[in-house]
Formats: C-alpha cells, sequence, structure tokens
C-alpha cells in the first residue's frame, strides 16, 4: 500500500508563541511610544517641562498598578527574587539613560542628537560581543549599516559638538546599551518575564527619579529661572503654586495621568519585546518607528 506523503506548510506565528508575542510587543511598543511623545507634547506645552518629575510619576504610578494587581491576585512574583543590588543597577541605569539623553540634547544639536541615538547599536554590538561573548553574523551587521546609513541620510542635518556634550552624549549612549542588555540577560538569568522585570525595579526607579526631580527641577538654581520680579519661575514647586492659583490650563493632571498609563504601556512592551527577541532588534524597532514617522509625514503633509 502506498502512502502518500503530505509536507506540513511551515506553522505560523501565533499569540501563544514566542515569534507571535514578539510582533505584539513590536507593534505595542511603536503604538504606544508614538502616543506618549503626542500627550507629553501636550504636558510639556502646558508649561509642566520637567522631565524628570515626569518620570517620576510615571515609575510610582507603576509601583502602585503591580501592588494593585498583586493583591488582587492578578500578578506572580519571580520564582527567583532578583537581589537588590541588581535591582538598583538597572533602575540607575535606565533612569540615568533619560537623563543623559536630555542634557545631550539640551547640550548639542538636534543632528548631534540623533548620531548618538544611532550609535547606540554599535556599541550594544561591541558590549554583547566583549562583555557577554554574543556574536552577530555578517548578514544581520551588514543590514544594520545600511539601515543606519538610511536613517542618518534622513534625521542627521546639522551636527553641532561641545566638549561637554559631547561627554554626556558618550554617557546617554554607555547607560542606555546597557540598560537595554540588562533587560535581556536578567530576565534569563532569573527566570523572569518582562512585567515581572518591571515591577522588580520599579520601585528603584522612582526612587532615582525622586532624587534627580529634587535636585534639578525642584527649585531655581540659574538666572534665567526667575521671572522679572526675581521670583522662581521654572520649577515644579513653583508649577504647584501656580496650580494652586488656578494659572494652569484645565485638564492638565488628567493629561499628566494618561502619560502614566502610556509609559506603563511603553515599558511592558520595551520589556517583553527584549526579553522575547533582543537590544538589537528593540532598537531596529525604534529606528523602523522614525522610518514609519518620515514616511508618514511625507504622504499627508507633503511640501507644497
Amino acid at each position: 500500500q502506498d502512502f502518500a506523503v503530505a509536507r506540513s506548510a511551515p506553522a505560523r506565528p501565533t499569540l501563544g508563541s514566542p515569534m507571535g508575542a514578539a510582533t505584539w510587543y513590536a507593534i505595542g511598543n511603536v503604538l504606544s511610544s508614538v502616543a506618549i511623545v503626542l500627550v507629553n507634547k501636550r504636558v510639556f506645552a502646558a508649561g509642566f517641562h520637567f522631565p524628570f518629575t515626569l518620570s517620576f510619576f510615571h515609575f510610582c504610578f507603576t509601583v502602585v498598578f503591580y501592588r494593585l494587581l498583586l493583591a488582587c491576585n492578578l500578578f506572580e512574583l519571580p520564582s527567583s527574587p532578583m537581589p537588590e543590588a541588581d535591582k538598583f543597577k538597572v533602575a540607575f541605569a535606565g533612569v540615568a539613560s533619560i537623563g543623559f539623553m536630555n542634557v545631550s540634547l539640551s547640550l548639542n544639536s538636534v543632528g548631534f542628537y540623533q548620531v548618538t541615538k544611532l550609535t547606540i547599536v554599535p556599541v550594544t554590538l561591541l558590549i554583547n560581543f566583549y562583555m557577554y561573548t554574543v556574536s552577530t553574523t555578517h548578514k544581520v551587521k551588514l543590514s544594520l549599516l545600511i539601515l543606519l546609513a538610511g536613517v542618518g541620510i534622513a534625521t542627521v542635518s546639522d551636527v553641532d559638538l561641545r566638549p561637554l556634550g559631547l561627554a554626556f552624549g558618550v554617557l546617554a549612549v554607555l547607560s542606555t546599551a546597557m540598560f537595554q542588555i540588562w533587560q535581556g540577560t536578567k530576565q534569563k538569568e532569573y527566570g523572569m518575564s518582562g512585567t515581572q522585570l518591571q515591577y522588580s525595579v520599579s520601585f528603584y526607579q522612582a526612587l532615582s527619579s525622586c532624587g534627580l526631580s529634587l535636585a534639578v527641577e525642584s527649585f531655581c538654581l540659574a538666572p534665567q529661572q526667575l521671572d522679572g520680579r526675581g521670583e522662581c519661575s521654572d520649577s515644579t514647586m513653583a508649577f504647584l503654586s501656580q496650580w494652586r492659583a488656578g494659572r494652569v490650563p484645565d485638564g492638565i493632571v488628567g493629561t499628566i495621568l494618561a502619560t502614566c498609563f502610556l509609559a506603563l504601556l511603553v515599558n511592558w512592551c520595551s520589556f517583553g519585546l527584549i526579553g522575547k527577541t533582543s537590544p538589537i532588534t528593540f532598537q531596529v524597532v525604534g529606528h523602523a518607528k522614525t522610518c514609519l514617522v518620515l514616511i508618514g509625514g511625507d504622504v499627508f503633509f507633503p511640501l507644497a
């Protein structure tokens, strides 16, 4: 008796498969990242231009959110607890990445800021190779080179470089690369999911951002932060006084709360995507997002 041998079709990625989950994380990361940029711009336009304080609110919201999930038995703690030193190390790298990127942008031109973002990929490859003996194929390296060259041509125009700005740019690249690498390695080392790692480091992220907020944004430290009467007008304390006096736009508290939800979603997708794939994939998704924004702007808002 003859038996027909049927060739099985390649299995499609499902939501429960690693590839399917990574795809949904990537889509969620792109959508939530674009959304939080737009909502953050509304917050800053309303006069609340304090990124460390806003990050502090975001991390506090994350801590409270997961505490509520634990209380409702909707969240499971990791079976292998992460040491406090590792929690602080990962958390501080994440907050330092935000801080150094913001300082680099304020000290350098937008062009150099884009260059620092592009260098995160090769720096991550080098750190992975020399510290974790993780290598990448030549085809992937060539693909990354083409991608970075294209994004660089599209986004980098003027590159105004200052020594102090260069120093903070280097710190921004190193802290960002290490934070993203640790997001992947710590999940594998302790058998944690992305949400469990996010929960584990959120308290120390809130603590670190609170310290930076108090040191940098809570009081007027420079003459340009004073108004014509010599009073502090550009600090979180001054903004709080204006809010109490009803001199800020209505709905600012609700808008800040919306950024907290979006920040939780951004971090959830970021931790999950890096855990399922790698920091390099996460960077590629980020550059793909930049390409989509540029293409969308050209399609929907063409130059006359």
